[in-house]
């Protein structure tokens, strides 16, 4: 069983909105031992043109000694592999590529993926599994050339994986790992989606972590919502996970005040000791 007190301390780049040195030695300072890249495509291919820059910048935290641990690969409702437009899926299952090589040159570990856009209704939701399956089945073949892990967010709403039942059926037989967001699971309850994922056989590598009205994702500090935390983590300690205390929170989460660095990164610290 996990000690969840020996974790690391993880926080997504949506906090900054950036990564750069300042960046990495500040989440340093805090006490923040990981980050994951997340970026919209614009951010990642022309602002940072990552595919050129991603091996200095996995140098640049080696130095600093802050591990990048994941990235999070672009969404919209464009760049989905469900996507029925096949040109439109060819050009995301390619950026994702594009983006995979260039995390190994970074010497980041775990992609996350979503596994669809929004809405989806009933009448075109197995293509769209059939669709999703098939491109996890593309970049996770990637991955594992690469040596790196590819991680399945589950997703809210009408997005694919909306349940826990859905996600085992979508990700059994790929190889896919799952990223599990604390602030997603609108229609079934959290513990019951980590148990029944579990029970699946699926395996949770990464998380993120953020606190919500259960009514739709907020992306908040933990305690500022209704998460039944200690029972989360009583689970993925069960379920020996090793994988940082990846937080998703953003520096102003919707209808809050701005967060400071130092009160992200206490969050974290109470969250990991328990007291949350």
């Amino acid at each position: 069983m996990t000690d969840i007190s020996t974790l690391r301390l993880g926080s997504s780049c949506c906090f900054f909105r950036d990564i750069n040195r300042d960046v990495m030695q500040a989440a340093k300072a805090a006490g923040i031992d990981a980050l994951e890249l997340s970026f919209s495509y614009d951010k990642y291919m022309n602002s940072l043109d990552l595919p050129r820059t991603a091996a200095a910048l996995g140098e640049t935290a080696r130095d600093i000694g802050i591990e990048l641990w994941s990235l999070h690969l672009p969404f919209s409702r464009k760049l989905d592999i469900s996507n029925q437009d096949k040109e439109l899926r060819a050009i995301t299952l390619y950026t994702n590529k594009t983006l995979i090589r260039a995390a190994a040159e970074a010497g980041i570990k775990t992609m996350v993926l979503h596994p669809s856009s929004e809405p989806i209704t009933d009448d075109i939701r197995p293509d769209r599994l059939a669709l999703s399956r098939d491109g996890i089945m593309r970049l996770g073949e990637l991955c594992d050339k690469l040596g790196l892990t590819l991680a399945v967010e589950n997703l809210p709403r009408t997005c694919l994986c909306n349940r826990s039942a859905e996600m085992v059926e979508l990700l059994s037989g790929t190889g896919a790992k799952v990223c599990f967001d604390t602030n997603h699971s609108l229609a079934e309850d959290n513990l019951d989606y980590l148990r029944g994922i579990l029970a699946g056989g699926l395996e949770i590598v990464t998380l993120h972590i953020s606190d919500y009205d259960f009514v739709d994702e907020r992306h908040r500090l933990p305690g500022d919502g209704f998460n039944n935390w200690k029972g989360l983590l009583s689970i993925l300690a069960e379920a020996n996970y090793a994988g940082p205390l990846m937080y998703e929170v953003p520096a102003q989460p919707k209808e809050r005040d701005v967060i400071a660095l130092e009160t992200l990164a206490d969050n974290m610290k109470r969250l990991r000791a328990g007291l949350i």
